[in-house]
């Protein structure tokens, strides 16, 4: 199946994301998803920075207001 999904291209960033968002969800299964060993390894880092208090958390809206606005 091919899909033209240049209408979808012509859309402002922010609706881009939502579509690209949704989509994902629709595919993404969490619990047979491979992680790689990079992956894991940033993700173990994360967490022990934020159970040291090296790093601090911000609520979603306002990451996805950060992200939302670039």
């Amino acid at each position: 199946m091919t899909t033209d999904v240049a209408p979808l291209l012509r859309l402002p960033k922010k609706e881009r994301m939502e579509v690209a968002e949704t989509v994902w969800l629709s595919v993404a299964d969490e619990q047979t998803m491979s992680v790689s060993a990079a992956h894991k390894k940033n993700i173990d880092q994360r967490l022990a920075d934020y159970n040291s208090g090296q790093s601090i958390p911000i609520p979603h809206s306002q990451m996805m207001k950060r992200l939302r606005s670039k």
